[in-house]
């Protein structure tokens, strides 16, 4: 059996539920983890970004937010949330800072503006 792209694109979707974000309170606790992170981060992450990875989350792991509504209520849904945000949002960083910009490899390699 070979794996073919397509059928890979198509089980990633299939996982996607949106219909979470149907619920009032995965929106507000989507809305309250996104402004703590645009507070708490505001230099390197803007709200409508931090507000958007949260939506994402919260569709990719749809049945865990169900589950987590349901059995305590928004208060662990945004503590959860917020970790999940925070490891998917620092990976990125740390991955970013560990590359060099052009700008700084410009200058190393002797070529700034004189």
């Amino acid at each position: 059996m070979t794996l073919d792209l397509a059928d890979l694109e198509s089980a990633v979707a299939a996982a996607v539920d949106w219909t979470v974000l149907a619920e009032p309170q995965v929106d507000s606790v989507a809305k309250a983890v996104a402004r703590g992170f645009a507070r708490d981060y505001g230099l390197t992450l803007e709200y409508d970004d931090a507000y958007q990875e949260a939506v994402l989350v919260c569709a990719e792991r749809s049945a865990e937010v169900r589950r987590i509504l349901s059995e305590s209520g928004p208060g662990l849904l945004h503590r959860w949330l917020s970790q999940r945000l925070r490891d998917r949002w620092l990976t990125e960083a740390r991955h970013r800072a560990v590359h060099t910009s052009y700008e700084a490899a410009h200058q190393a390699a002797g070529g700034g503006d004189r």
